[in-house]
């Protein structure tokens, strides 16, 4: 892990004799990390773009004034490292309440060691997750569906808040890719699926050749656009093809490429956001239930990954009776419920629960979980983003708390 080490020290010392009194900072630092120091005087023209992180390391009061002329050249967020001598820890904290000012996210490293050190490798994570998602191409194949007219979002203020590109690409683009599938791969994909289900109810084999169709040819358009995520406008699937993406979004989630539908842009946003920081495959799903005596909300959606469920079943899509759907069985235990919406894509919930039962109604969409969520019903009947939310296995909320608090 490399980290560039600014050094801010008051003119008024010598640093050399102020560098043996932090000679227990500095083995601490370099047994643990590949360290580049940087007097303040150079960071100006500095390449920061190759450290896993940035640390200005405040080695002694009356630094603050040559910290100020530094700051509009140092890497967002700022950290200051401050010690216990040498009036570090005033000096840092005047710093940050001169950063604070700015609008600009900082924070203060202090403390012993072994907490320190797992602050700054939680640090670097964060760092690299950040860096990611800013880089991330997200692509937006048709438009949002009519209906989800509380899940539009100002894409401008999404992009400066988190830095991803909003790619929009037509529907006759996906068509054309449709149109050139290899016959001989959807074939072998719809076997492969086919032999893999517990069973196929509604659909048959030629309605999941057309699903693995679909999926191929979504796979190219990821492929030709370099995609990291994607949303679709999927009900027009089922106009024009008699079939659906459900099957397709599923297999491209179990690829590790984010996949949802209707073109709900923050839906596939928190998706996206969800794997990276908890490296578990995200289901999307409906809220279809809601008992708030016993805080048991029921999830319900036909593109489970099949790689989260015990076993699958083959359907056909929930609303329409057409194409392939998937009916997941998912195991009992630990589940995060999460969404991020706003329009800025700045607010967000959380919240861990336990899968307690797979459903199996006629009156819903194919994979169906009822979930003991504590203290939720209030949200959801309150304060609810919108309607689709994020399904992770395993209890996640304090680190998605941990990152988002940083934002």
């Amino acid at each position: 892990m490399n980290i560039a080490l600014v050094s801010i020290i008051s003119e008024i010392h010598a640093e050399e004799r102020i560098n043996k009194t932090l000679a227990d900072k500095y083995e601490f630092l370099h047994n643990n990390f590949e360290i580049t120091e940087i007097t303040f005087d150079k960071v100006k023209d500095h390449d920061f773009s190759d450290y896993d992180l940035i640390i200005n390391f405040i080695k002694t009061g009356g630094s603050e004034e040559n910290f100020a002329q530094i700051f509009e050249h140092l890497p967002r967020p700022i950290y200051l490292y401050a010690v216990e001598i040498n009036n570090s820890l005033p000096a840092a904290l005047e710093i940050l309440s001169f950063i604070n000012k700015q609008g600009v996210e900082a924070k203060i490293l202090h403390g012993e060691n072994e907490d320190l050190l797992a602050e700054i490798k939680e640090l670097i994570e964060y760092r690299k997750i950040r860096t990611k998602i800013s880089e991330a191409r997200i692509g937006i194949i048709g438009r949002s569906s009519d209906w989800l007219i509380g899940s539009q979002i100002n894409r401008e203020a999404a992009a400066q808040h988190w830095g991803p590109k909003f790619i929009d690409l037509e529907m006759e683009e996906f068509y054309s890719l449709l149109e050139n599938v290899e016959a001989e791969a959807a074939q072998k994909t719809a076997e492969k699926y086919f032999e893999q289900a517990e069973k196929m109810l509604e659909s048959n084999k030629r309605d999941l050749i057309e699903a693995a169709e679909i999926y191929l040819a979504l796979k190219k358009l990821t492929k030709d656009h370099n995609l990291d995520a994607l949303t679709i406008r999927c009900f027009d699937l089922v106009e024009k093809l008699k079939n659906t993406g459900c099957l397709a979004l599923a297999l491209l989630n179990d690829e590790g490429i984010t996949a949802g539908c209707e073109g709900d842009i923050p839906a596939v946003f928190t998706m996206y956001l969800a794997e990276e920081l908890t490296g578990q495959t995200p289901f999307m799903a409906n809220p279809v239930q809601i008992d708030s005596k016993k805080d048991q909300i029921s999830f319900a959606h036909c593109t489970v990954p099949i790689s989260i469920s015990e076993k699958f079943i083959l359907r056909s899509h929930f609303e329409t009776g057409l194409g392939v759907g998937i009916q997941g069985i998912l195991e009992k235990g630990a589940v995060t419920v999460f969404k991020i919406g706003g329009s800025g894509l700045e607010e967000y919930f959380v919240a861990e629960g336990e899968i307690i039962e797979n459903m199996n109604s006629e009156n819903a969409c194919r994979t169906q979980i009822k979930v003991d969520l504590p203290q939720s019903s209030a949200y959801f009947l309150s304060d609810a983003i919108a309607n689709h939310h994020i399904i992770i296995t395993g209890h996640h909320a304090a680190v998605i708390n941990q990152f988002l608090a940083k934002e």
